[in-house]
């Protein structure tokens, strides 16, 4: 069947509003992959940070192959990498100390520092505060995701207003893709489930879950290992036999994405603000259980379950009221519109583009 050209212009006006957001993102890129075809990166971070890779580690590595979609060379330092001078900006991720000392040589070598904290702005540990503002004196670009985190960063530390950039995560648009034949609960011989992925450790409180729920008579899962054995010891201590601990599986895999799909709810509860496993999960279409939190409510809004505390009946009350009434889907299409990737790393390159355009100017 042949078109006509007002059939075609028609036609083409109904795609870009019907395909996935992130392959109209992908088209809509294409500009910006010729204007950036020539920037160089260099990806850093702390030299100890993969002893016991997390979601940072995830979100990391996961970097470079973002950047790359949006036509920027981007390079992990190490053998591999080029010399200092071939690359136009560093980008260092995480302020955890050991990563100033890198930092120090880059300054003294004139490079732009572009840093991505991944700091913990609204519980931070006294002993930190030296080491992060030494981290954000030497850079020249300072990357947030919330505009809560920017708030404080600014009460926080003696910081130029102007070096703050705010900037949403953003995830892979997969984790709306169905994954064929129900995977997870075929693999694993489940069928209602509570899901937590994440690194055991003390400060994600998931003995705590492990408590509030012990009577629920539905299987509680954790996907992601652990850091620290000690703290592993006390969950499975307190785990009645309907909790279930999984090793580390792929981010992003078929697998992992399979149970964000299936489970009946998705639950964190950590001091710190949750990862990008909790975003990951609401594309997913899971329902939520979080721990009331400041940068939860400004990314993902009010469509969730949220727990003041981790006071065992008010987590199982959460909990309990989600598995029979959470809705699926909730956070669905907010979640397309504002974080997913390529389009969040886009957004970083802009103002990674804006500074090194008023360096050069001498602005």
């Amino acid at each position: 069947m042949r078109l006509k050209s007002q059939q075609l212009l028609g036609f083409f006006a109904i795609y870009r509003q019907s395909v996935s957001w992130q392959w109209a993102g992908k088209l809509a890129n294409l500009h910006a992959q010729q204007r950036n075809e020539q920037m160089r990166l260099l990806l850093t971070t702390y030299h100890h940070a993969f002893l016991a890779p997390g979601g940072g580690e995830t979100e990391f590595l996961q970097l470079a192959e973002y950047m790359n979609e949006n036509g920027v060379r981007a390079d992990f330092y190490g053998h591999a990498s080029r010399p200092l001078r071939y690359y136009d900006a560093i980008v260092h991720f995480s302020a955890v100390g050991g990563g100033q000392i890198l930092l120090r040589n880059v300054r003294e070598q004139g490079k732009p520092i572009i840093l991505i904290p991944n700091y913990n702005f609204f519980n931070p540990s006294a002993g930190s505060l030296p080491v992060v503002q030494e981290h954000f004196d030497l850079a020249d670009v300072i990357v947030l995701r919330t505009e809560a985190e920017a708030e404080l960063c600014k009460s926080l530390f003696h910081v130029a207003h102007d070096k703050i950039v705010v900037v949403p995560p953003g995830i892979s648009a997969a984790f709306a893709r169905p994954v064929p034949d129900d995977l997870f609960r075929s693999a694993y011989g489940v069928g209602r489930f509570v899901l937590w992925v994440g690194v055991l450790d003390e400060a994600k409180q998931q003995l705590q879950a492990i408590e509030a729920l012990h009577d629920l008579d539905v299987p509680l899962i954790f996907i992601g290992g652990y850091r620290d054995r000690a703290y592993y010891a006390k969950c499975k201590a307190a785990a009645s036999d309907k909790v279930r601990f999984l090793p580390y599986l792929q981010p992003g895999s078929d697998i992992i994405r399979s149970a964000m799909q299936s489970c009946s709810v998705y639950l964190e509860l950590g001091e710190d603000f949750p990862g990008h496993s909790a975003i990951e999960a609401g594309l997913a279409g899971a329902p939520l259980v979080l721990r009331d939190h400041p940068w939860s409510r400004e990314l993902l809004g009010d469509d969730i379950s949220y727990v003041a505390s981790c006071e065992p009946d008010a987590v199982l009350g959460a909990v309990s009221e989600t598995l029979t009434n959470g809705r699926r889907g909730a956070l669905v299409e907010r979640i397309k519109q504002r974080l997913v990737q390529p389009q969040t790393t886009a957004l970083l390159i802009e103002d990674i583009e804006k500074y090194l355009a008023t360096r050069a100017g001498g602005g």
